[in-house]
């Protein structure tokens, strides 16, 4: 051994095709047997991710709220490797994805909104070795899990809906409500609701089966109500309503939303016909 850890081998050899290196004493084979010296050195391997972990690798929000996960990449030997890209991809209750670089810890932090309904996602992110911006063989990935659930219900909370509430929904046809909403002081939620698209681009009726949970703002110009409902006297679909209180007597100051976990979603719109009175 020298003073810088490399380790000095000699021996003999019949080969005549001895591995030799540039600027060796002597390269080819002479006959008989040869002496031979071997310098070993170490040389450090190169950092090649290995592995991806999702922190956390399970959590739980309200619905619409921000998520956000850690990837963190390792290379063979348990170091963090930094300028790593790191794809993300979510599925489930929410469609999202981005890419991240690895800091100097060897962590990508990637965020999202979550969706405004209730419901899972999963959460998937790798390490883009050759940047292609695809998952290739040896390019390594974890998943994590997300789950949304209902807010918190605001106690005393009152949405009335009166006077046949009407709006033009985006996809062009009339949509017509009504309905109540309110919680009791111990965040109890009741109520009922419809709506009736009236077609033609999407004829159905919409109608309540329970009151899931209803918030208001704190100066009780917005609310949203939550629950499960039929679509034309069948299935059990979620619901999000979001009303606006803006002003008296309603019509063409308040507003009215309502999304269903079928995929319609009404748009906000300004009444045509109706109040809403949020108390």
């Amino acid at each position: 051994m020298d003073a810088a850890g490399s380790a000095y081998v000699t021996g003999y050899t019949y080969s005549t095709d001895f591995p030799t290196t540039a600027g060796a004493y002597d390269s080819s084979f002479n006959g008989g047997t040869d002496a031979f010296v071997t310098k070993l050195d170490t040389v450090a391997a190169p950092a090649v991710p290995a592995s991806v972990t999702l922190t956390p690798a399970t959590d739980t929000n309200r619905a619409g709220e921000e998520h956000c996960v850690t990837a963190t990449v390792r290379d063979q030997f348990g170091n963090t490797v930094a300028g790593v890209k790191v794809v993300f991809s979510v599925t489930g209750a929410a469609t999202k994805s981005g890419t991240q670089t690895t800091d100097a810890d060897g962590n990508a932090r990637f965020c999202y909104t979550g969706p405004e309904l209730p419901g899972v996602d999963a959460i998937k992110a790798y390490a883009d070795i050759n940047g292609n911006s695809t998952q290739d063989a040896g390019e390594p990935s974890d998943v994590a899990a997300k789950t949304w659930v209902l807010p918190v219900s605001t106690p005393l909370c009152q949405v009335t809906i009166t006077d046949g509430g009407r709006i033009t929904a985006d996809n062009g046809d009339k949509g017509t409500f009504g309905g109540n909403a309110k919680v009791s002081a111990n965040g109890k939620p009741s109520g009922n609701q419809t709506y009736q698209d009236h077609g033609p681009a999407r004829r159905m009726t919409v109608k309540s089966i329970e009151i899931l949970a209803v918030t208001c703002s704190a100066d009780r110009k917005q609310a949203s109500i939550y629950g499960r409902a039929t679509i034309d006297g069948a299935g059990s679909y979620l619901f999000k309503i979001d009303v606006k209180d803006l002003a008296e007597p309603g019509v063409g100051e308040d507003t009215y939303r309502i999304l269903l976990s079928s995929g319609y979603d009404s748009g906000e719109h300004a009444l045509e016909g109706g109040n809403i009175q949020i108390r």
